[in-house]
């Protein structure tokens, strides 16, 4: 529940973040993304009060964020009227604090594709390496968990937010960017570089690949970050 729950409000930070910039075509495919993960958390049968509470407030704080919106408040006051009758009603046998009967299998969400099949979030999240996918306006639309942590950031919070605040203006300047635009225009760029972290030196590989859509317009860079051996310091040892 918890997981399904975090997802959608990732999904839809990233959809008002589209909508903040007229990005119609991600708006359209971030709409499709959402819709089942919305509907996997109205139909999943929660196994402890717990679980049934977060089903509960999820559906308030959605209330509160799309109170402007009329067909939105119908549609969560309906789904507030389901879950009661799913778990308070007297003869559904799933009474809140009293004896729970086994739920049925959660709907099977695939986590969405920014690009419909070129980026996996249900992948990159599990890859090992840092993976970030930025926008032409050099802000972040997606991070896996590795490349957060390294930022000291939770994923979620990275969305929106422009590179330059964790890389500094005058790297952006001299390195960042300068290959970000090369990407945006449909190359692929591979490069290294160092950095001392707490007085040892770590070399870098940075991977950018064009960020597809089905149509053929590239919305975002696919950076892939991974630590390698520093050879200089092999050679010098």
């Amino acid at each position: 529940m918890k997981a399904l729950i975090e997802l959608f409000w990732f999904k839809y930070s990233q959809l008002q973040y589209a909508v903040k910039t007229g990005d119609d075509l991600l708006i359209t495919i971030l709409d499709r993304e959402l819709e089942p993960v919305l509907s996997a958390i109205y139909q999943e049968k929660a196994e402890t009060v717990a679980e049934a509470r977060l089903q509960f407030q999820f559906i308030l704080d959605l209330l509160r964020k799309e109170a402007d919106d009329v067909s939105s408040v119908l549609r969560q006051r309906n789904a507030l009227q389901a879950l009661a009758d799913r778990y308070l009603s007297a003869g559904s046998g799933e009474v809140l604090g009293g004896a729970w009967v086994q739920p049925q299998a959660p709907v099977a969400v695939v986590k969405g594709r920014v690009d419909e099949g070129f980026l996996n979030e249900a992948i990159l999240d599990c890859l090992p390496d840092r993976i970030a996918v930025i926008t032409p306006d050099y802000r972040y639309l997606y991070t896996n968990p590795v490349n957060a942590a390294r930022l000291e950031e939770r994923p979620m919070d990275l969305v929106g937010r422009h590179i330059v605040e964790f890389v500094g203006i005058q790297r952006f300047e001299q390195r960042v960017k300068p290959n970000l635009d090369k990407c945006f225009a449909g190359e692929m760029v591979d490069y290294t570089f160092a950095k001392d972290v707490e007085n040892r030196t770590i070399v870098v590989r940075c991977r950018m690949t064009p960020c597809m859509s089905s149509t053929g317009k590239i919305i975002g860079a696919i950076l892939m970050l991974q630590e390698i051996a520093d050879r200089r310091r092999s050679i010098a040892a």
